[in-house]
């Protein structure tokens, strides 16, 4: 095997195992290593937590080569990695209008006096990822999500599905608005973000979302874990009252009543322990696909005035809905158009954020 390879595939074994929990050790010079798989990954290599890698085959050992085996005995793994695919809208109708109006109408700005500089087109990307959800407890809840980031602004953005027909007849090779790649556009110094960084952003508005979504089967989860606990105190409780007043016709000894109240309370803490686990969520999220749709936008370019500082924002106009989109609260994440400025270098924040209740 060509040298040459063999750190690629060392990293590739390395980044797979590592995504998937396991610690690695294989130095750049060793020819072996070592990783420590967490159970959910040794299942997938024979039970084993400590599994031996080495660029040569041999007995319990993860032979890192162009052989066919590699490719297959991490293919469990792979199988639950996210696809991803990247697709090309060429043009589109961008706004030609002053943004003045639009902004003024789409923002309120809180604390800040905001000025429209100018608008340009630009090129964005739009990084969708699509998450499955699952949430086990005596009962199942699952539902697909899809979750939009503007990989410039960082926003949670709504446009139409971006593996849906309206947009994929869109997409196409040919780039008639002159080429522009994204975050070239004259004066824009911005790094859009990778997938990695979108995932986080995306992460967070899943989780509300979720919140939403689940609301009713988690409220019906905890209606009933409420109702057999109730029941369940109830009939031990008879059970010591009853217990009780036998005894005492009987003129039993004290130490007997005592013993046989630790006894049912035992039983009873027992039978609330097993109702617990029976209603406990698990919950699983996958992410399966992202999409990242390389798009024409209009960047609108704000300057922010906040007592004696002074800061520049870039607001994205998207032609696909034809609609200004929010900015990002700069330290929750949320999406926002009733936006605030923190004090001296006026990032975009919520009401929360902020301070205002």
């Amino acid at each position: 095997m060509s040298r040459d390879i063999r750190p690629r595939l060392r990293e590739f074994a390395k980044t797979v195992l590592e995504r998937h929990g396991a610690l690695v050790d294989w130095p750049e010079t060793a020819p072996e290593g070592l990783a420590l798989l967490p159970p959910d990954a040794a299942a997938e290599f024979g039970g084993a937590e400590n599994l031996r890698l080495s660029y040569q085959p041999g007995e319990n050992c993860l032979a890192v080569n162009l052989t066919a085996e590699f490719p297959e005995r991490l293919r469990p793994l792979l199988d639950t990695e996210p696809g991803s695919g990247l697709f090309h809208i060429p043009g589109l109708y961008l706004k030609k209008a002053a943004m003045d109006e639009p902004v003024a109408r789409a923002f309120t700005w809180q604390n800040a006096k905001v000025k429209v500089i100018g608008s340009e087109p630009d090129r964005v990307e739009y990084h969708t990822w699509y998450f499955h959800v699952a949430m086990d407890s005596y009962e199942r809840w699952e539902e697909l999500f899809s979750i939009t980031v503007n990989a410039a602004s960082g926003a949670e953005v709504l446009i139409p599905d971006t593996l849906g027909p309206e947009v994929i007849g869109l997409c196409g090779p040919e780039d008639p608005t002159g080429g522009i790649p994204a975050g070239t556009a004259s004066g824009n110094e911005r790094e859009d973000s990778g997938p990695g960084v979108t995932f986080q952003y995306a992460a967070r508005g899943l989780m509300v979302k979720i919140e939403e979504k689940a609301a009713q089967f988690v409220l019906r989860l905890e209606t009933g874990l409420r109702r057999d606990r109730k029941r369940i105190r109830e009939y031990y409780h008879a059970l010591l009252r009853d217990e009780t007043t036998s005894r005492e016709r009987e003129n039993s000894a004290l130490r007997g009543r005592e013993d046989k109240r630790r006894a049912v309370e035992l039983e009873l803490r027992r039978k609330i322990a097993e109702l617990d686990e029976r209603y406990a969520i698990k919950t699983v999220i996958t992410p399966h696909v992202l999409v990242r749709l390389d798009m024409p936008a209009l960047a609108v370019k704000c300057e922010v005035f906040r007592r004696q500082a002074r800061g520049f924002h870039t607001i994205y106009w998207n032609p696909l809905t034809k609609a200004l989109e929010p900015m990002r609260c700069f330290r929750c994440g949320e999406s926002i158009f009733s936006v605030f400025f923190s004090e001296n270098d006026v990032k975009p924040l919520c009401a929360a954020c902020s301070g205002v209740r």
